[in-house]
């Protein structure tokens, strides 16, 4: 089979498409005939990166979508032929290549009506989002959230959640991505280029300033929306984290969240690794019925993945982007 190999931890430069062997899946494992995988900006970071369980040449790859071709014997709930999706280990990544093995119980199915790349453009964004807009904040309606880096994956997920949870929603984003997050039927977007984001929010909320705040761009944005957030108040940080926490203890009273989907694996239980699945059923059925957009911007051939994954280290992408592979 074809796979895209990392030689040494060095940046994209040490991406290469290569022959590999196609993958023996263990009793709880399942192999994937790939048939479209999601490209994140994790990925031209771990391949700077490295991972410390990885052996070189290494295939990378973690949001992957296509159908069962071999199941392990101690798997019982998927078939040969199943259409399915997942995020997979990043201990093992693997998903950049025409077959790849994973875990059973991280797959979610693919609807009838929702095709591989819809699918493949959901796990790493699409759960981190899920997981920033429910697990963390519990959204209720009425609401007001303010999300920052709004056109990107996690961002543009993060709105439209919020805005299905009933959330009055003001997204913080380049012009570029204005048009495309009105159509999500966001309340208010704000320019950070060439607005005044403080002074907008608190326009916008009449002094009230917001419930909560997901923050995916970076420490600095995070400290700034902080100060914008009600008392009692919450922010998730998904980009970055705080090296110190930016109000005074006493103050305002706001609760701090984390998102790191990329430990599940590594730090989480059955129990978080099943939740994942879960959280895949339920956006593949809402983009299936038309209430999520999956947000693809441009779907590449497989043999120009690393273009792809340049364009998201230059940041001249809007929403997602997916490689078709086979």
């Amino acid at each position: 089979m074809k796979a895209w190999k990392l030689t040494q931890p060095e940046g994209l430069g040490s991406l290469t498409l290569s022959r590999a062997a196609k993958p023996t899946p263990a009793s709880d494992e399942v192999c994937i005939e790939v048939k479209a995988v999601g490209l994140n900006p994790i990925d031209y970071k771990l391949a700077s990166w490295g991972y410390a369980t990885w052996q070189y040449p290494q295939i990378i790859g973690l949001d992957v979508a296509g159908i069962v071709s071999v199941v392990g014997k101690g798997v019982t709930h998927f078939q040969p032929g199943d259409r399915v999706f997942c995020f997979a280990d990043p201990r093992q990544a693997g998903g950049f290549a025409n077959y790849t093995a994973v875990k059973a119980h991280a797959l979610s199915r693919i609807p009838d009506s929702v095709s591989f790349e819809q699918a493949a453009a959901l796990p790493c964004a699409g759960y981190t989002a899920w997981q920033a807009v429910h697990d963390k904040l519990d959204i209720k309606p009425g609401q007001k959230i303010a999300i920052t880096g709004a056109g990107g994956g996690v961002g543009g997920f993060a709105v439209q959640l919020a805005k299905l949870a009933g959330a009055t929603v003001y997204a913080i984003a380049e012009k570029q991505h204005h048009h495309r997050l009105l159509d999500y039927g966001v309340d208010a977007v704000i320019d950070p280029k060439n607005e005044n984001v403080a002074m907008r929010l608190i326009e916008l909320t009449e002094d009230q300033l917001v419930h909560a705040a997901i923050d995916c761009v970076s420490a600095k944005s995070g400290s700034i929306m902080s100060a914008l957030i009600r008392y009692n108040g919450e922010i998730v940080m998904v980009a970055d984290q705080f090296n110190q926490v930016p109000l005074l203890a006493t103050t305002k009273a706001i609760s701090l969240h984390e998102v790191a989907l990329h430990g599940t694996y590594a730090h989480g239980t059955l129990e978080h690794i099943h939740h994942l699945a879960d959280i895949g059923n339920t956006l593949s059925n809402l983009v299936g019925e038309g209430k999520l957009d999956p947000m693809i911007e441009e779907s590449l051939p497989f043999d120009k993945l690393t273009d792809g994954l340049d364009k998201l280290k230059q940041q001249q992408h809007s929403g997602k982007l997916v490689v078709t592979v086979g």
